[in-house]
């Protein structure tokens, strides 16, 4: 029983102490009592973030795994510099949040074009959805080509879907694949075939997404679980856009702008003049909200551009010089490249 582990984040068991991670009552359960608590009643209140990558054996393929939602990231976790030796090979997943309309071809070519510039090593790069059973089966493999490769390490910021691939690749239905950020504790292995081990690694930690700063019943929610359409808005000088009671985006120069995001999020035309007013109501006015919000001008320049907000939504400029951006205290923002059409 001491190698006992929980079967939902990979945690050790243990029955010390209820205040660190794979708490249970008795050395007789399955699942640690956080990971209990998410699966059966939501509650998400007792994960930790893992701080540093498990030591990888360099005799084998690290996957790195990233969602669509996160590619403002794509190659910003430099593994391949601390494990030069290893194969990398990249997987876009839950491909299918983003819209029919995307140009797949081209947004392939960006990401290639992008790796390149960083001088980023892989061999190759592959697009998919682990809800679809073709492109697990596809995926699958592909990885067992890699017959000299013991182990397979799947990598990837939290909440990336690494557990969701893990569970379909090689048929477990134990482990819980969530929108819940650090939920994996430990790195959690099985046979993916009499030669391979398929190893499901803890989260990379990012610093201002939205686990940070809202609950997980409120933020569950704010992340994309389906295709994500296009809300197209037209703004004068000083007309703003609140994304929930988030993000206000205020317009310096008459421009447009196409967000993407949750169906769930709700969306709020204003002006510049009364966005103070209404964050000191925002108890009042808004569903979701953070504690405290700072401004800042963002730098965009000429052809097509996105700004990341966390990993809830991204938006699309063509053309526009600058904006202004009202968004809560630590959030992650970029400005990047457009990535699609």
């Amino acid at each position: 029983m001491e190698n006992k582990t929980c079967k939902g984040c990979g945690a050790p068991l243990q029955i010390e102490n209820q205040n660190q991670k794979g708490y249970v009552k008795s050395l007789d359960n399955d699942y640690c009592q956080a990971c209990y608590r998410l699966f059966h009643y939501g509650e998400a209140n007792e994960h930790f973030h893992p701080e540093d990558l498990p030591k990888l054996n360099t005799n084998g393929i690290a996957v790195m795994v990233s969602s669509v939602m996160a590619l403002d990231m794509l190659f910003e976790y430099p593994v391949y510099r601390y494990e030069p030796n290893m194969t990398f090979v990249y997987v876009i997943n839950q491909l299918d949040l983003l819209p029919k309309s995307t140009n797949l071809n081209q947004l392939f070519e960006r990401i290639v074009r992008k790796a390149r510039k960083m001088h980023v090593p892989f061999k190759d790069i592959i697009f998919m959805t682990a809800k679809n059973p073709y492109d697990i089966e596809n995926l699958k493999q592909y990885l067992l080509e890699f017959r000299k490769k013991k182990n397979i390490y799947l990598i990837g910021v939290q909440n990336a879907g690494k557990t969701t691939l893990f569970k379909a690749l090689i048929h477990n239905e134990e482990a819980l694949a969530m929108n819940k950020a650090g939920l994996t504790q430990e790195a959690m292995h099985a046979q993916l075939s009499d030669y391979t081990v398929l190893w499901d690694m803890p989260g990379l930690y990012q610093e201002g997404y939205l686990h940070q700063l809202l609950p997980y019943a409120q933020y569950k929610k704010m992340l994309p679980s389906s295709e994500i359409k296009p809300k197209i808005f037209q703004l004068k000088i000083g007309q703003t856009i609140f994304i929930e009671g988030l993000v206000a985006v205020t317009a310096i120069e008459p421009m447009n702008m196409v967000i993407y995001g949750s169906k769930h999020v709700n969306y709020h035309k204003t002006n510049a003049q009364k966005i103070e007013g209404l964050l000191n109501k925002k108890e009042e006015i808004f569903k979701v909200y953070a504690d405290q919000y700072e401004k800042r001008v963002l730098n965009l320049g000429f052809g097509k551009q996105q700004i990341t907000f966390g990993d809830f939504c991204f938006a699309h400029f063509t053309d526009v010089n600058k904006v202004e951006v009202t968004y809560p205290k630590r959030l992650h923002m970029t400005v990047t490249e457009a990535l699609f059409e």
